[in-house]
Formats: structure tokens, sequence, C-alpha cells
């Protein structure tokens, strides 16, 4: 690469790669973002080798290498087990009781925190041998290949419960590949099925056998509030339309008020709020 080419992107450049984000991805990273969108632009150049204004102006012309790579590095990664537990406990707690198998899906999985959580949580409250399924969905390859592999460090599983850790974690005596401290149980791993998919885009084809009539819950936690409010509002319409009557909705905290106008219902359980779409 020539020093030409490694030219920094300017701020047309960055302008145009964040329209282009936001058109593919609902991503948005506006003014106050500025410093977050040139960084992942510069992080997503040196991934595929190119400078950052290439990058920029690749994206700005909507070729998928890129504006994958841009998105991957445009939201933070930080996720790990038992994020928000309140929330998987009183889900859990609400679906044990079901007859028949569940139908889940866990949208923006990141690197699988999520839905191996949640799936640690159903066999917790009594649902193993049930047939239950869960879909997990990410936008982005490299966070789909890390959660394929079920391989976490302590940062991850630092806020997992002791009793959870014992049951569902594998800890080899000779450790794991890559310094991983854990692998997820295969009593785990065989509830998930894990697709890409973009939020912008209908219920993704892979969770045709999955989805059956509708979805008995949609988990989707901390992923809306990187979109504007409009296209968030329209993604939570869209997966509440995926949610079976008498289904659940949970999101992140901040994310409720996004989901009014939904037609779900909100139902306080302790300290979390699970949104439930009526006719069950």
């Amino acid at each position: 690469m020539t020093r030409a080419d490694a030219a920094p992107a300017s701020e047309a450049d960055l302008d145009a790669a964040g329209r282009a984000l936001a058109r593919w991805a609902g991503l948005s990273l506006a003014a106050g973002l500025r410093t977050t969108l040139r960084e992942a632009v510069s992080a997503a150049a040196r991934e595929l080798g190119i400078g950052p204004a290439e990058l920029a102006r690749r994206a700005a012309a909507d070729e998928p290498g890129p504006l994958d790579a841009l998105a991957a590095h445009a939201v933070v990664g930080e996720t790990f087990f038992w994020r928000h537990p309140e929330g998987l406990e009183a889900l859990a707690a609400r679906l044990a009781r079901r007859p028949g198998a569940l139908r889940l899906w866990c949208a923006g999985c990141a690197t699988g925190e999520e839905p191996y959580g949640l799936g640690m949580a159903l066999l917790a409250a009594g649902r193993e041998g049930r047939g239950d399924r869960i879909l997990a969905t990410d936008l982005s390859a490299a966070a789909l290949e890390a959660a394929r592999a079920g391989r976490y460090g302590e940062r991850s599983l630092r806020r997992l419960p002791a009793a959870l850790a014992e049951r569902f974690l594998v800890r080899p005596a000779g450790g794991q590949p890559g310094g991983a401290a854990a692998e997820v149980a295969p009593a785990v791993r065989a509830l998930v099925t894990l697709a890409r998919h973009n939020l912008l885009d209908p219920v993704p084809a892979a969770g045709a056998a999955v989805l059956g009539d509708g979805f008995d819950a949609v988990v989707c936690r901390n992923v809306v509030i990187y979109f504007e409010p409009e296209v968030a509002r329209a993604v939570l319409r869209r997966l509440a339309g995926a949610l079976a009557p008498g289904g659940f909705m949970l999101l992140g905290p901040v994310e409720l008020a996004l989901a009014e106008g939904a037609g779900l219902e909100w139902q306080e359980e302790g300290e979390a709020v699970l949104l439930f779409r009526p006719g069950g």
C-alpha cells in the first residue's frame, strides 16, 4: 500500500460512508458519534488491507465487503453472559410452564453470549428435553464465527452465576484454544441455530423451521439503540409481528420507549419489563 493509498478519510468520505451504513444496516453514527465512525473506518480498512479513504469510498458505493467490515467495527462489541439477568430470568420463568417446544429468536446476537445465556436460563428452568429452539442472528460474519466456536474468556463469563457455569460450561484441564477459559456445553449449543441476518430485512428464511406460527419470544437487547429512532421503531414493529399471540419481546431497558406503537403490552416482573403480544 502506498502512502497515497493509506490516506485518511476526509469529512466528505466519512459522511458518505455513514449514509451508506444507515441505508444498509440501519446504523446511525450521527455527529455525536463522529469519532466512532472515523475509528470504525480505520479499523475496517486495516482488516481489509486498504486505506481509510478507499474503505470509506467503497462503502459509500455500497460494496458489501467494505460495508460488512465497517458495520462490524461500528457497534460496541462489549457483550457478556448474564447481562441484565433480571430480563432473562423473568422470560424463562414465563415460558417454563408452556407445553410443547418453544420457538425463540435472539436478534443481534453478536458473539453468542445472549442466545447461549438464554438457553442456559431455559434449561435451568426445567426445559431440558422439550425440543426448544433458539434462532440467533447477527449481521456480522465474524461475530457469528465466534459464536459458532462457543469459546469464551473470563471477561465474557464474569457475571455468569457459579451454578450455571458449573452446569453449562466445559473447562478442559489443558485449556481452550486461543486462551479461552471455557466452552459452552453441547446441551446448550444444541438449542441454538446461528444465521446471518440484517434487521432491516424480513424475518430470515433460516428461521422458517423455527418460526412455525410465530416466535414464543424475541430477544433483541442493546441493538436498536444504534439506529435512528424511526428506523428502530420500524425494526421493532417487524420483530413484534414475528411473535405468536401470547409471545414476549425482551429489549434493553433504554430501548423500551422505542417499542411504543408496536401493539405490545408492558408486563412488569420484579425489576424486568417484558413486552407481551395479546391474543395467546
